[in-house]
């Protein structure tokens, strides 16, 4: 689907893809597994690590899998990486348990940076802690007993300051959301001039 002003002609040279999943586990752990893809619509040449790949085949495929309990404390990490452009790729696998005893939440970003070096990892795989910590976010969203609630039920109720707010737009302070759904976390509008 092309955005509205993109009406060239043009022809698809790449394509990302990134598929995250959140479970409940039987155990009470919260867990995403989360996957990127890149694949190219033609064949590429062959090289000394891979060989020739046809359109399609994947010249990344990398995933990995957290698994947080409700205080948002990593128990469980691991990588995989299935298809890789170097052999030494699959060498930064283990790295993810680094972050085991970690909590997720503010400062989230720089706790990793801390812990695994920008040479220690694989730039996709860093990329895809990304969104498998917001997926884990959405998969907590409506609690354990998910059936006939409504997202904000649990943060309503808790009485605590929900994490979204103040992460986004919508979500701000002194925005019309809050004041209506938390008044008793938002602020005055700041003036214009």
């Amino acid at each position: 689907m092309p955005l509205e002003n993109s009406n060239k002609s043009r022809r698809l040279m790449h394509t990302r893809s990134i598929e995250c999943e959140g479970f409940l586990r039987d155990d009470g752990l919260w867990e995403v597994e989360a996957w990127l893809r890149d694949t190219k619509p033609f064949t590429q040449r062959a090289d000394r690590f891979r060989g020739e790949l046809k359109p399609g085949d994947p010249v990344h495929d990398i995933g990995l899998r957290l698994a947080i309990d409700d205080s948002m404390t990593i128990r469980e990490a691991e990588a995989k990486m299935r298809a890789t452009p170097y052999p030494t790729c699959v060498e930064v696998e283990p790295i993810l348990t680094r972050l085991i005893g970690e909590r997720v939440g503010p400062g989230w970003r720089e706790t990793v940076r801390r812990k695994i070096g920008r040479l220690e990892t694989c730039t996709h795989l860093m990329e895809l802690l990304g969104p498998a910590v917001t997926t884990l976010y959405q998969t907590m969203s409506y609690g354990k007993k998910p059936q006939g609630r409504d997202t904000l039920d649990n943060q309503q109720n808790s009485g605590e300051r929900p994490f979204f707010i103040g992460g986004c737009h919508s979500w701000r302070t002194d925005g019309p959301i809050v004041a209506t759904m938390f008044p008793q976390f938002a602020t005055k509008p700041v003036a214009k001039d």
